[in-house]
């Protein structure tokens, strides 16, 4: 099928953009900020620039507003990261350096206002909707191949369609509004600290005064407040929040919008902008500059379409940005939208047609592509990526909303490159690169040693949104992961010399930590789970964590092929292969062998030895740490060094092959006990007040179902060749039973590294080619989907693969080499003889045996099928 005719559907008004009545000021680092700006589940819309979430019922449908450059651009103490400290023992543990929301339009359906009979059926702890009552229908529908929403709001015999898109080249959304009768329509808008019209749950992020109606509360550290000035004129609704005290840098984003045919542009000098700055310029301290009277009313007629027209525009991008948000909005004409479709339609058809697959099964392939099309909309600011939960609707993120980079910030991008779509991709290296030269300083402050060591939450532009380390050093040689798989997706040298400083230091920092005992080099000081030096005293520091040394192996091997290609660090070469070869192994032991595992969080009430069965108690499994914490249930690390870190495959040695196996099953069969433990235990679903819990499948966590890390868990089962009937079923039941709409999981608190799991495990379910050497359809449940396909997937080596898998058997394979390297292809057609076609000469010959070597030229086309 492919991406054509793929939808998400919407049944119902968005209940969580925000829902902000949550105390998140007394509890410390470790509270997880339940529903500050996550677990978002409206539709959303975006160009990796400008953003927006449909929310609100049929009285009250609005769009919250934002983009990815707009920022509270304010550090944490920049001459320091430190491990914790007092400030780390109070929320937050952090700066106010964070994503910002712009806020909300909101536009009212008078007619469709709850009865009045019907009004005290609204709960005040709903969230975003609290107050309101749906007794109005609202469906919406999002078409993935056009990136176009559609809502449809009815009530009795009335219907408003609402049709949106947010332009794929420019920061515009575009609205379409018809109606079934004459009807009243009106448009506000409201900042992230109003409530009213459909918000009526907020917090205090400021000490503004400005909560909730119901609970005054105020969360969170004073510093710089925005400043919020808005008016209408003209028929037109326009305005700013900026940020320029106590900031790093000033940020401003600056709005306007109003309906096609209806606005009365001033072509005064500057018009009505320059009046407006000059008001705010005028305030006296942070005061806003919001009169009553900012708002539009239309009156739609039956069956006639209008088009509302919403500019953002920001300071990082324009040095006018109010200006040119208004201009934009107030001056647009008919041959405009016309030309703004074309390109929005014409941007979103090539997306689409850099890679393809298709599925016999319709629920995974859906996920597949609203994935896709969530990161094509999140994704593409070369200088701002999109932060943890991909779109801010809440001015105090949970974790900042900053670029998490133990695992978060690097997981969604994986999928991306692929499928092919590295302008989306790109964005990832962004905070690393600008943060060098800091990180440098902070390895020579710190550990006294060259190379570059990383704090754990990072902005833009250098900003440090959070300056802790939590005894974790690999979160920079993860990064670089990324990195190295871009490169040898394309090998592309200008991307190559613009990531090789980081690279290098990364290197750097670990020739001069490593700490060689015996001609082995070990990890010391790092743990693949946060700690606080209160851990460290009573438990020591941690040692040899799996995942960093898969990261290590992999990157010391191939970091030395990329300073060959440029001609770079010759002398360094032989070293960084020498570290590679030498490194500890991975930590092994059996699950008996147990005793003293300190974790992250409490796990469970039960030994480990009594959720598996007798005979599996003494099999060999990869354990966290060689020092610390062995086995983690709800965080399961130890496969991170199969996937992403690629330090173990299907190439591996045979052992290596089935301890990782062993690792992933024992995990797997731990999960299952749990869940029914939990089930027939005291912990029963009548008492669990989340309603979530009355799905059994919500008792099922820590493998597949982990809130952290089943994103890398799923493609680290494919990836060394686990069952591949159970990965199918394990992921079509995670998105059946906790699949919101959007992407996002139900009961998850982070964001878009959950768009990774369905991509990223199909990829390598399809292919793999991390080793040097292509497999085709390698861990596929051929029985019961005996028929798939992908098209130009980027393999290792610059090559786009394609191939189809018909009636369970391996149909064809096409290979196109864009650097000219010897095709190594693992025969497909074990046994049989195959031939190879190259299509720019027409020539064809026959080749056999199990791993085909094919020499190509440069941008060689082959076609390799079973001989007959």
């Amino acid at each position: 099928m492919g991406v054509q005719g793929q939808k998400a559907y919407f049944h119902g008004a968005a209940q969580a953009t925000p829902a902000g009545n949550v105390d998140v000021s007394g509890n410390g680092r470790w509270k997880i900020w339940q529903d500050a700006g996550t677990r978002i589940d409206a539709p959303i819309l975006g160009n990796g620039d400008m953003l927006a979430a449909l929310a609100g019922d049929a009285h009250y449908p609005q769009f919250w507003l934002t983009t990815n450059d707009f920022w509270q651009m304010e550090s944490a103490a920049n001459w320091e990261f430190f491990h914790d400290n007092a400030v780390a023992k109070v929320d937050p543990p952090m700066s106010l350096g964070a994503p910002k929301p712009l806020g909300r339009l909101v536009f009212e359906v008078p007619a469709f206002a709850p009865d009045a009979d019907a009004q005290g059926a609204g709960s005040a702890t709903d969230g975003f909707a609290a107050g309101t009552v749906q007794d109005a229908d609202v469906e919406i529908t999002q078409d993935f191949e056009s990136a176009t929403t559609q809502a449809i709001y009815r009530k009795g015999d009335t219907e408003l369609c609402m049709e949106s898109y947010v332009a794929a080249e420019e920061n515009t959304l575009i609205v379409t509004v018809c109606a079934s009768t004459d009807l009243e329509l009106q448009a506000h808008f409201y900042f992230p600290d109003e409530v009213g019209r459909g918000c009526d749950v907020l917090v205090d992020s400021n000490g503004t005064g400005r909560g909730s109606a119901s609970d005054d509360m105020f969360i969170g550290m004073v510093g710089g407040r925005a400043v919020q000035v808005c008016e209408s004129r003209g028929g037109v609704l326009y305005g700013s929040r900026s940020y320029a005290e106590q900031v790093d840098t000033t940020t401003q984003l600056c709005f306007a919008a109003g309906m096609l045919g209806k606005m009365i542009p001033d072509e005064a000098p500057g018009g009505p902008c320059a009046e407006l700055s000059a008001k705010a310029r005028a305030l006296p301290g942070t005061q806003d500059f919001l009169p009553e009277d900012r708002s539009l009313c239309w009156t739609l007629s039956a069956g006639k379409k209008e088009t509302i027209i919403i500019s953002l525009r920001s300071r990082a991008k324009t040095s006018r940005p109010l200006e040119y948000a208004y201009s934009r909005t107030a001056w647009m004409s008919h041959g405009d939208l016309i030309s703004i479709r074309q390109m929005h339609l014409s941007w979103w058809q090539a997306f689409w047609a850099t890679s393809e697959i298709t599925l016999d099964d319709p629920v995974i392939e859906q996920r597949y592509y609203l994935s896709l099309y969530m990161m094509g909309s999140l994704s593409r600011d070369p200088d701002y990526p999109p932060n943890i939960l991909g779109i801010c609707t809440h001015d105090r993120m949970a974790w900042n909303g900053n670029y998490k980079i133990n695992y978060n910030h690097q997981t969604p991008y994986l999928g991306l490159m692929v499928a092919g779509h590295f302008a989306q991709s790109d964005p990832h290296d962004a905070p690393y690169l600008d943060l060098l030269t800091l990180a440098q300083e902070m390895s020579k402050r710190l550990l006294h040693h060259d190379g570059a060591y990383y704090p754990l939450g990072l902005g833009p532009h250098g900003c440090v949104s959070e300056a802790l380390l939590l005894h974790m050093k690999s979160p920079a040689v993860h990064g670089a992961l990324n990195m190295l798989q871009r490169y040898f997706l394309t090998e592309d040298e200008a991307y190559a010399r613009r990531v090789y400083p980081f690279l290098k230091s990364v290197a750097t920092f670990w020739e001069q930590d490593l700490v060689e005992r015996d001609g082995i080099y070990h990890v010391v000081g790092d743990g693949m789970h946060e700690r606080v030096s209160r851990q460290v005293r009573e438990e020591g520091l941690p040692e040899d964590p799996v995942n960093t040394l898969g990261y290590l192996r992999t990157f010391f091997a191939q970091l030395p092929l990329i300073a060959e290609r440029l001609q770079m660090d010759a002398e360094k070469v032989s070293q960084w292969r020498h570290i590679a070869m030498h490194l500890a192994p991975f930590p092994v032991g059996t699950i008996r062998e147990i005793t003293d595992n300190p974790t992250l969080w409490a796990e469970a009430d039960v030994p480990l030895t009594e959720l598996i069965p007798e005979e599996m108690l003494d099999v060999p499994v990869y354990y966290d740490e060689g020092r610390g914490g062995k086995w983690s249930l709800h965080f399961p690390g130890n496969v991170m060094q199969i996937y992403p870190a690629g330090a173990i495959g299907l190439g591996s040695e045979e052992e290596e092959k089935r301890i990782a196996y062993h690792t992933v099953q024992i995990h797997a069969l731990m999960e299952d006990a749990l869940a029914a433990r939990k089930v027939d235990g005291k912990e029963t679903m009548a008492a669990a007040e989340d309603l979530q819990a009355q799905d059994p499948h919500f008792h099922k966590s820590g493998a597949w179902n982990a809130t952290n890390l089943g994103c890398l868990f799923f493609p680290a089962a494919a990836r060394i060749g686990y069952d591949p009937d159970c990965i199918w079923k394990e992921l079509k039941d995670v998105i059946l039973h906790r699949g919101l709409p959007n992407g996002y999981l139900k009961g998850n608190p982070h964001g878009i590294e959950q768009l990774n799991t369905v991509p990223c495990t199909i990829h390598e379910m399809m292919l793999q080619s991390h080793e040097g050497v292509l497999r085709i359809f390698p861990v596929w449940p051929r029985e019961h989907h005996p028929n798939a396909s992908f098209s130009a997937l980027r393999a290792y080596g610059a090559m786009e693969v394609s191939a189809t898998l018909t009636g369970g058997e391996v149909e064809s394979v096409q290979v196109r080499s864009k650097q000219g390297h010897m095709v190594k292809l693992i025969n497909p057609w074990s046994g049989q003889k195959v031939r190879v076609t190259f299509e720019y000469s027409g020539k064809s010959e026959v080749l056999c045996g199990e791993m085909l070597q094919i020499p190509v030229h440069v941008g060689e086309i082959i076609d390799v099928r079973p001989e007959r």
